[in-house]
């Protein structure tokens, strides 16, 4: 398979997405082109990223802008998933050779995932890409499932919020779950882009660490905050149980979509921890304890 040197990313601005452009461009291997609706936004880009404004509606515009693309990265948010279809095809057509849709966090090959109605846009997305491959086998794909995002912001008080000491602590706390930072989701795509074969029309699996929700509060603890904690227990599957009924009444709000997302990377066997990874493969070190610490005290001290 023809090496990558020209990569194109949907979502360039975002919290996924701005870190691989970075990631890519330290790397020295790539040249960048960032695909936007709004030309304008290029003010935020380094001088060595090209601005591509299209229309996300357009398979023209986009197939225009992916000309001479050899990948494409999709870092488009929860929201917006269901645009990646002009964005699979386009990609397609337009002779891409590697493309990443969005599908980043949990094991959607589990079936108990499969189910979940907030899931079935990242899961029609990546079927689609497999029907582009066996009508174009020039085209492939990657996934990157990285479970549990982590980072000294709304990622971690996502599971744990230590800096105001809150925490709703789901089947008992020492539930194993994998969280990744958004550098190494970055390394994880410059590795994809490095080793094709290996990775081509499956999904990754990758990690910087694996904790508990009881481990976080306890190196909370550790660094100062002893006291004062306000911390309640549920079950995710009473989660899974109230989300269901709720999305079926027309409930589709944010609090419901968490319930799901905590039942997918906090429930056992769920699809938040990955006993077999690819972080050797796409040359992710991963996180000492040390440095997991020093990420929870950005977070207490931010």
């Amino acid at each position: 398979m023809t090496a990558i040197k020209n990569v194109a990313i949907v979502g360039a601005t975002g919290l996924i997405g701005r870190p691989i452009v970075d990631g890519l461009l330290a790397s020295g291997l790539f040249t960048v082109t960032a695909l936007t609706r709004d030309g304008a936004r290029q003010r935020g880009f380094p001088t060595d990223v090209m601005i591509k404004q299209v229309d996300y509606d357009s398979l023209e515009s986009l197939e225009a802008a992916l000309k001479g693309q050899d990948a494409l990265v999709s870092a488009m948010s929860f929201d917006a998933i269901h645009v990646q279809k002009n964005l699979v095809d386009a990609a397609a057509n337009a002779g891409v050779k590697r493309m990443i849709p969005s599908e980043y966090g949990n094991d959607l090959l589990n079936p108990k995932l499969a189910a979940f109605p907030i899931y079935q846009p990242k899961i029609a997305i990546r079927e689609r890409c497999e029907q582009r491959v066996k009508e174009n086998p020039s085209f492939s794909w990657t996934t990157i499932q990285n479970a549990s995002f982590l980072g000294p912001d709304w990622t971690l008080d996502f599971i744990v919020d230590v800096k105001n000491r809150k925490a709703d602590v789901k089947d008992g706390g020492d539930v194993l779950f994998c969280a990744t930072t958004y550098k190494d989701i970055a390394q994880a795509v410059i590795g994809i882009f490095t080793h094709l074969e290996e990775t081509a029309n499956r999904p990754v699996r990758i990690s910087s660490v694996n904790t508990t929700q009881n481990e976080l509060i306890a190196i909370a603890k550790e660094l100062g905050a002893t006291d004062g904690w306000d911390i309640t227990y549920s079950d995710t599957e009473n989660l899974e149980k109230e989300a269901v009924r709720r999305w079926a009444e027309g409930d589709h709000s944010e609090e419901v979509i968490a319930m799901f997302i905590n039942r997918a990377f906090i429930g056992k066997g769920w699809g938040g921890y990955f006993p077999i990874r690819d972080n050797d493969l796409l040359g992710i070190k991963g996180l000492e304890r040390d440095e997991l610490k020093a990420i929870v005290k950005s977070a207490m001290d931010r």
